[in-house]
């Protein structure tokens, strides 16, 4: 009775773990902010992650650092075969380049998860002057001061043309 009891049990343990596992798919793996203005925002680009495996995604956690930060709609599982969106927002508070990672702690192989992400902090344009490639001449505002080492200036000092940066 006791080889057969042991052979019950097993039984039972091998069909449990044959149920599937889950997959985790990113539809990024980076993404690039570019440049914004200290000061404000730029919302609203999406990472898709799908469960492309056979068995339910438990998520343990969504995580990213300032001044990247994320909402989703993933809760705190994915079914077999379910979507889920990370919307991710940059909003630098200083000048400077920023780097980080979603990163998405869950019960697939090779987690976590991430989705490199980059961004840059400019200044804001100074009241009262054309940034590069603006209309300049006369009655318009000057030349927005470029960067050290480079300098702006007018693509046509006697008349109207364009803000330009050497």
């Amino acid at each position: 009775m006791n080889k057969y009891l042991s052979l019950v049990v097993c039984s039972v343990l091998v069909l449990s773990s044959c149920g599937g596992s889950p997959i985790a798919t990113l539809s990024l793996t980076s993404m690039s902010f570019g440049s914004q203005v200290v000061g404000t925002t730029i919302s609203g680009q999406a990472i898709t992650l799908s469960n492309t495996g056979s068995a339910r995604l438990s998520i343990d956690g969504i995580a990213v650092a300032l001044p990247f930060t994320q909402i989703n709609t993933c809760g705190s599982s994915l079914a077999a075969g379910a979507t889920c969106t990370i919307t991710v927002t940059f909003a630098p508070t200083i000048e400077g380049d920023f780097t980080s990672n979603v990163s998405i702690t869950d019960s697939a192989k090779g987690s976590p998860q991430t989705v490199a992400l980059t961004g840059t902090g400019v200044p804001p344009t100074p009241p009262g002057c054309t940034p590069v490639g603006g209309r300049c001449g006369p009655g318009l505002p000057r030349c927005c001061a470029a960067p050290f080492p480079h300098h702006s200036f007018c693509s046509n000092p006697t008349g109207f043309g364009t803000c330009q940066e050497t």
